[in-house]
């Protein structure tokens, strides 16, 4: 684990609130703009694979050369390029929204774990202290669910904090991932 942060609680809450306008910000100016699926519709949603945008763009050239071939695949040149540009516009904002998703998921995570070790010190030796001090059961039995070992719960699984959840985004199905006979 690195070395202990020490970060000012009301410094941060003056940046996180300055950053939630911001995002707010952000949020106004793009909801026009951006698609919003259902779990269902994300989950159905096709994969590109590594090279689509590029080798997309070739066939887009292609296409206008072959007009009676897009016709009949019902191929819009147009709305294809269009889709790939604002793949492109979206890219470094994502890029940099994803580093500040990873950052926070990381500092909650190291916060909640520098919090969890010394506090489950504090409550072993509160807890064996309060067989000659009674009171102070008061401290240690909010905690017991949370720091009692497995045995002391009788078998259940001692509680653990809560890792940061990365999303992971849904994978399509194993037919969509291996390319068809003879590619």
């Amino acid at each position: 684990m690195p070395a202990p942060t020490r970060i000012d609680t009301a410094e941060l809450e003056l940046a996180t609130a300055k950053a939630r306008k911001k995002i707010e910000e952000a949020f106004a100016l793009l909801s026009p703009y951006l698609v919003v699926l259902n779990d269902a519709e994300r989950a159905a949603m096709p994969r590109a694979r590594d090279g689509f945008e590029q080798a997309t763009r070739s066939l887009c050239r292609a296409m206008a050369e072959h007009p009676a071939v897009a016709t009949a695949a019902g191929f819009e040149s147009e709305a294809v390029q269009e889709d790939l540009n604002n793949l492109d516009v979206i890219r470094p904002l994502v890029e940099r929204v994803e580093e500040l998703r990873q950052r926070l998921a990381d500092s909650r995570l190291t916060w909640s774990a520098e919090a969890w070790s010394p506090s489950l010190v504090a409550y072993g030796v509160a807890k064996a202290a309060s067989e000659v001090n009674p009171a102070l059961r008061t401290v240690t039995a909010p905690l017991a669910r949370i720091f009692a070992t497995r045995r002391a719960r009788g078998g259940e699984e001692p509680a653990q904090p809560a890792p940061a959840q990365q999303p992971q985004p849904p994978q399509p199905p194993r037919s969509a991932q291996q390319p068809p006979p003879g590619a």
